[in-house]
């Protein structure tokens, strides 16, 4: 999970979420509810995210599926539905398992405005709670399953393998050429945007001083 700056809220929501929170008001039907699935917010959202999910930082794509997720649930806030600060993607895995969670006092936290990569540690393909005790990082890693997934960590583990391959290129390769492109490729496996990054930058800030001048 990283931090991800929330981007400015689409032009068509900022025009219509008014009107169509009036609507459901009047008519609280399936048709007025989903008016926030919108293509144009959806590729906001796509856009904001990098394509990823929020919470457990898969690619959305053919074989992950990506909703439209509201922080806050839906059936819990119903005057929160076209609020931008409440939209996020998520998979559908992640998706599935927060289902209607909503506390109050114990938040899921919230990548947005969270210093989430404070509060969350990698240990391998592992996410846990940074700070024992913080109960908003530990229920969101339980009831997501960031411990326990075993195609998200075997998803994972593939990238480790990935970038453990590309480090060990690194410090063998001899031309200076070569050595700084393989350096810029995993500088870009830890840039916010790639997939499993908070586990990639984790993995690399362990790396000895002057590692790949080997």
């Amino acid at each position: 999970m990283r931090k991800i700056p929330k981007s400015p809220e689409p032009q068509v929501l900022i025009d219509n979420k008014d009107s169509w929170r009036t609507a459901l008001e009047n008519n609280p039907s399936k048709h007025n509810r989903n008016k926030y699935r919108h293509p144009d917010i959806k590729k906001a959202l796509l856009d904001e995210t990098y394509e990823k999910c929020v919470y457990c930082e898969s690619k959305i794509g053919h074989n992950c599926a990506g909703d439209t997720e509201h922080k806050i649930p839906k059936s819990k806030r119903t005057d929160l539905i076209f609020e931008w600060s409440n939209m996020t993607i998520a998979c559908s895995e992640c998706n599935r398992r927060k289902l209607d969670y909503y506390d109050p006092a114990c938040m899921f936290l919230d990548p947005n405005t969270d210093n989430v990569e404070d509060l969350l540690m990698h240990l391998g393909p592992i996410v846990h709670n940074y700070h024992p005790g913080d109960k908003r990082s530990e229920v969101t890693v339980n009831i997501l399953e960031l411990q326990s997934r075993k195609p998200l960590i075997g998803r994972k583990i593939e990238k480790l393998q990935n970038i453990k391959h590309l480090i060990e290129h690194i410090v063998d390769e001899v031309n200076p050429t070569m050595k700084d492109f393989l350096r810029r490729e995993l500088s870009e496996s830890c840039d916010i945007s790639a997939e499993y990054s908070g586990m990639v930058k984790a993995c690399v800030e362990l790396l000895p001083t002057n590692w790949d001048r080997s």
